[in-house]
């Protein structure tokens, strides 16, 4: 009886633990919003989770491979270097804090998937798409003008809620918008969830285009092209194929009927208009021009780089290319270790939308996938290897999930002709 009672006390116990956990973990989420300050409240929360996870032993990295490790440590490897010739050494050294904690803010998510698996991945998700429904009303509500602290929530008019910058701000819905595309579309979707899902599909699509960032634009136009390419072709066969499209065009049209009625709001106009110009460039695009000029330079002059955090030091501005910035402050091979590892993590993305057994987590990767091509395209214009919600998207494609059986005909043809040269070993060997 005493074993007995011992037991059930160690398993009360762990269940509690387990709750607190998960409520930590949730709140560090919903803090993904708050970063006009850094270090962020989402950072002490993030590191907080991680020590516990540790020290609880609820974190789990089985489902990792090499490749992705190769890639991450590189990055690190080569940040760590390029201090050397660094021209702020303080600043160097905050930046290189920066970087070296969003890497294991990546280990912690995945450690947390692996661990728990899917139910982690849709507390996450879930917790998400509820900071992305605050971070909307904070903006539009600055916006319009019904809430307060208008300096704290708007930047130059432009909707910015509780983060630095409205070109961060923006981007963060990509994902909400997305995965209530996707959701909405699915067939086994109950009708009340349909709605729900279709509420954060415009709640997220208006804060988005209340940031007025062309670049977070052009990143959601990419990854909605992305998104229907790619689940046409791996996703959908006949009648269900042709029901999803249909059903993903109407939504997509009436988001785009619900952007064209706020166009006419008159602040949003005068706004829009100055965005976009005749020519769709303002006059500091020259500027940003001219500095990524100078930065590839000073890749040509400083293979291993200037230095973390350097560029605007040196160059008088910002570069607004993740590309450009890495290049430039960290050397070439920085730059290649970060793509080797975007570049596995979306072929793993790829890999469980063509293979995964379960429907809801190939509904997760294709939004991934799709957004982490869009992403790709957004860096080409913003500064975004700081940016806190990226790295964990990066996470999510290394949750773990079953794969089918149903591999390619030349992928299965391997197989048989392994089988038969080891059975034929056998029988020699009888």
């Amino acid at each position: 009886m005493a074993q007995g009672r011992e037991f059930t006390d160690y398993t009360s116990l762990s269940a509690g633990i387990d709750r607190v956990f998960r409520g930590l973990v949730i709140f560090a989420m919903l803090l993904e919003i708050v970063v006009f300050v850094e270090p962020a409240p989402v950072d002490v929360m993030l590191m907080l989770c991680l020590t516990l996870g540790l020290i609880w032993g609820k974190l789990k990295f089985t489902q990792i491979t090499t490749l992705p490790l190769v890639g991450l440590a590189g990055f690190a490897l080569f940040n760590l270097i390029s201090m050397a010739d660094a021209y702020d050494p303080e600043r160097a050294v905050w930046y290189v804090f920066v970087t070296l904690y969003l890497i294991v803010s990546w280990f912690l998510f995945v450690g947390l998937m692996g661990r728990y698996g899917k139910p982690m991945v849709a507390t996450l998700l879930y917790a998400y798409c509820a900071a992305g429904v605050i971070s909307a009303f904070l903006g539009a509500g600055g916006y319009l003008h019904f809430l307060p602290y208008q300096d704290i929530l708007l930047l130059n008019q432009r909707a910015r809620g509780l983060f630095k910058d409205c070109n961060v701000y923006g981007p963060y819905f990509v994902p909400i918008v997305m995965l209530a595309l996707v959701r909405s579309m699915g067939d086994r979707t109950l009708f009340r969830s349909k709605i729900a899902w279709l509420t954060l599909f415009f709640t997220a699509l208006i804060g988005m285009f209340l940031s007025f960032s062309r670049a977070c634009w052009l990143n959601c136009a990419v990854t909605l092209v992305v998104l229907f390419a790619v689940q046409q072709i791996f996703m959908s066969s006949g009648a269900a194929a042709r029901r999803r499209l249909r059903v993903g065009a109407f939504v997509v049209v009436a988001g785009a009927l619900c952007v064209l009625i706020l166009i006419n709001v008159p602040s949003v106009k005068q706004m829009l208009a100055i965005r976009v110009t005749s020519n769709g460039l303002q006059d500091y695009d020259r500027v940003r021009f001219a500095t990524q000029d100078l930065a590839s330079r000073a890749a040509e002059e400083h293979p291993l780089g200037i230095g973390p955090g350097q560029a605007e030091l040196i160059f008088g501005y910002a570069t607004h290319s993740m590309y450009m910035r890495i290049l430039s402050e960290n050397g070439v091979l920085a730059l290649a270790a970060l793509l080797v590892f975007i570049a596995i993590t979306t072929w793993r993305a790829l890999k469980n939308i063509r293979y995964g057994r379960d429907e809801w987590m190939r509904e997760v990767n294709l939004v991934v996938f799709a957004c982490i091509i869009g992403h790709l395209v957004n860096s080409l214009f913003i500064d975004t290897v700081h940016w806190r919600h990226i790295w964990f998207i990066y996470a999510l494609p290394w949750a773990p999930m079953r794969t089918t059986l149903n591999l390619p005909r030349a992928a299965r043809a391997a197989v048989r002709r392994r089988t038969t040269v080891w059975n034929s070993r056998l029988v020699e060997v009888e």
